[in-house]
């Protein structure tokens, strides 16, 4: 692995504790539902490639049983090449995540699994079985409505929330990503290469708290740079302290 370390000097932009996942919910009958994978990545860093590539080829073939998202960092820009799609506050979440498992520098490419457990991002064999196991684990179901207009789009997110997570603080997330997105690389690591990235996420909010079943509803602006035909919306349910992730939907964006 060759990913560039960054030490964690910055107070995480999400409320992250120090303690692990909420153990056993009182032994609730579960079924399989989609687990969102994280994958924090840059286009500055030569071994990040294959793990973009893993996280296409786990929302191409998972028939919706995972919500790929793909957060490009920015300390990769200082090394010749500006990520177009980096963001500080990608890094901030990864430095959340850090600080809830315990670790003091970041790299790349990670892969984050419901927000419970990290592993490198390109070791299928790793993401595949924690991907696995967090869809064994109870989460809420999350039906997902989009009507887009012009500058923006309304989502409507329905979530049913089972009785052992209840009583809990959840965050409702909605994330806007883009798909199909290839970038001719000029320098840096990557110089010379034409990357693929898929999953990219555009931006990301909280739309609400949600502690049982109900409704929540936001707008979230569409840049008119976006290509819309290939533009979808992920929802999923946080826990703002251990960070764990419990229930996910996305959806493309239907036709203006």
């Amino acid at each position: 692995m060759r990913g560039r370390a960054l030490l964690i000097a910055a107070a995480a932009a999400l409320a992250a504790g120090g303690s692990g996942a909420r153990g056993d919910e009182g032994g609730a009958a579960s079924t399989a539902h989609p687990v969102v994978v994280e994958l924090f990545t840059a286009q500055g860093c030569s071994s990040c490639p294959p793990a973009d590539r893993l996280l296409a080829q786990l929302g191409a073939a998972s028939g919706g049983r995972v919500v790929p998202l793909e957060f490009h960092v920015d300390f990769w820009n200082q090394g010749g090449w500006t990520d177009p799609f980096s963001s500080a506050e990608w890094t901030r979440r990864q430095e959340a995540y850090a600080k809830r498992f315990g670790a003091t520098q970041l790299y790349t490419p990670q892969a984050i699994v419901d927000g419970a457990s990290e592993m490198i991002g390109s070791r299928e064999a790793e993401v595949r079985a924690a991907v696995a196991a967090a869809s064994a684990k109870p989460a809420a179901a999350i039906a997902l409505t989009l009507e887009p207009s012009a500058k923006d789009v309304r989502v409507g997110a329905k979530v049913d929330l089972p009785e052992p997570l209840r009583g809990r603080k959840w965050h409702l997330m909605l994330a806007v990503y883009e798909t199909g997105l290839v970038t001719p690389v000029a320098r840096g690591e990557n110089g010379g290469k034409t990357l693929e990235n898929e999953y990219v996420v555009r931006s990301l909010r909280r739309a609400g708290g949600v502690d049982a079943s109900g409704a929540v509803e936001a707008r979230l602006p569409l840049d008119k740079g976006w290509n819309r035909a290939r533009v979808g919306v992920a929802a999923f349910l946080q826990d703002p302290a251990t960070l764990e992730i419990r229930g996910a939907a996305a959806s493309a964006l239907p036709a203006h």
